[in-house]
């Protein structure tokens, strides 16, 4: 049997030891094994914290490895609650994508491009989340999610992607970001309505 993708937050270090505690003990009486290796502990540090100290913390009597950066569900978390690192992932993900489109499909009609577009380089996975980052962050970011156009389309690489986009049907940057923010704030307020817990 496999458990995977199990996260617990607590306040206090006492509390974090005592509920991995009741987890292994579950884990036991229903034949669970938890693996070590990949179990890992991080600190959130609060904006006027200097410094944390590293948690001592057992799981079947190992230690669980401290890390100030961590991949959980495919978005990137740090300790200082940061989503520089995760516009980071999604920046290499841009440049990939636009890089494999350019490559596969290069004689493709733009109504095709802009089908491939909208499917593989629009979508930016988690950016309804993104609330702590640096301008230049998403900077570097609208700069590759226009990189992506120009590649595909094979525009000059000066060319002006904001006048290219009355030819094509899909959103620049900002308004892709912004739509995308918007219907999870109306998914929440929908689920809260009718009364699920977030």
């Amino acid at each position: 049997m496999f458990a995977d993708d199990v996260c617990v937050f607590c306040p206090s270090v006492r509390w974090l030891q005592r509920i991995i505690d009741v987890c292994q003990a579950y884990a036991e009486w229903h034949g669970i094994i938890f693996n070590c290796n990949k179990t890992v502990c991080m600190t959130f540090k609060t904006k006027n914290a200097k410094s944390t100290s590293t948690p001592i913390l057992k799981l079947g009597g190992q230690y669980v490895k401290s890390v100030d950066q961590y991949k959980y569900l495919g978005i990137v978390l740090d300790t200082e609650l940061s989503d520089d690192k995760d516009i980071q992932r999604q920046l290499r993900h841009q440049y990939c994508a636009a890089n494999k489109l350019r490559a596969s499909f290069p004689r493709c009609s733009d109504a095709v491009k802009n089908v491939l577009f909208r499917s593989f380089c629009a979508p930016m996975y988690a950016s309804q989340l993104w609330y702590n980052f640096r301008k230049s962050s998403m900077q570097r970011l609208r700069v590759a999610y226009n990189f992506g156009c120009r590649a595909l389309y094979n525009l000059p690489w000066r060319a002006s992607v904001s006048n290219h986009r009355f030819n094509v049907t899909f959103l620049p940057l900002r308004l892709c970001y912004e739509s995308t923010r918007t219907c999870f704030s109306k998914d929440a307020e929908n689920l809260t309505t009718y009364g699920y817990v977030l």
